[in-house]
């Protein structure tokens, strides 16, 4: 009695099956993959256009990280559904699969990489084209899937690609606390002779400043109240010298007002 492998599920070979062809590394390993998963006679139509196997390969090349000018490549599962197709079981059916791709350049963009990002919708239709080698009557046969795709249609959007920095990229010396000790904040003061523009020095040697600023003289009461009183000439003014009685001996007389008496007179 022989003993049969069991193979996985429609949709888990398909995305098993793209995850391999585009994230290969090398060239090798992306045309073993892509041989083992698209039959020869494969009818391909990308974006409502029919391609050969061919145009095809080199397509899903360039977004795998075999692609010479790519380093690396993630795919994204977003979504998939089958349905079996015929009496074959898991042989024969309707695959249908969204998906990213995330992939990073080799080139530097302001000295960090590009990333590109394709969002696609594939649907694929497969059977079992491809006869076993192995010898039927070994009890215990080897694995083998005779499962391949032999109609893609596949809706693809155009490659976006924008400027990332890895944190990876960061030394990580330089941080933030480590740098503000690094700081300069310009080429230092200038040191001028020791003679030079004293006399636009302060009393402390120019360490606060030139020095007091010298106002003309003002008012006995300040510059507040303007520039002090104006003197005029006698000639300008009509004034003239009087003596009054007592030639000054007891100071400056009173003032004698016309009409008025000092204290009270006599007899009366």
């Amino acid at each position: 009695m022989s003993v049969n492998i069991v193979l996985p599920t429609l949709s888990a070979w398909a995305a098993s099956r793209l995850t391999g062809i585009l994230e290969s590394k090398t060239q090798d390993d992306f045309d073993t993959a892509f041989d083992a998963t698209f039959a020869i006679n494969c009818n391909i139509t990308v974006n409502g256009k029919p391609l050969s196997r061919g145009d095809y390969k080199a397509q899903l090349l360039q977004q795998s990280a075999a692609a010479p000018e790519e380093s690396d490549a993630v795919v994204n599962i977003e979504g998939q559904t089958e349905v079996e197709v015929g009496n074959q079981g898991q042989l024969s059916g309707l695959v249908g699969i969204f998906y990213t791709t995330l992939s990073d350049s080799k080139f530097l963009v302001l000295g960090a990489p590009t990333e590109g990002r394709a969002t696609s919708s594939l649907n694929l239709v497969i059977e079992p084209t491809e006869k076993n080698p192995q010898n039927p009557d070994l009890r215990i046969r080897g694995y083998f899937d005779p499962r391949r795709v032999v109609l893609v249609n596949q809706v693809v959007a155009e490659s976006t690609y924008h400027v990332t920095i890895p944190h990876a990229s960061i030394p990580k010396s330089a941080t933030a606390e480590k740098s503000t000790s690094k700081i300069e904040l310009g080429p230092g003061p200038v040191k001028l002779p020791q003679n030079f523009g004293m006399k636009f020095q302060g009393p402390f040697g120019g360490r606060f400043g030139p020095g007091p600023v010298r106002l003309p003289q003002q008012g006995p009461f300040g510059g507040h109240f303007g520039p002090g009183p104006v003197r005029l000439p006698p000639r300008e003014t009509g004034a003239r010298s009087e003596r009054l009685p007592g030639d000054g001996e007891f100071g400056v007389g009173p003032v004698i007002i016309p009409g008025e008496t000092f204290g009270e007179r006599k007899g009366e």
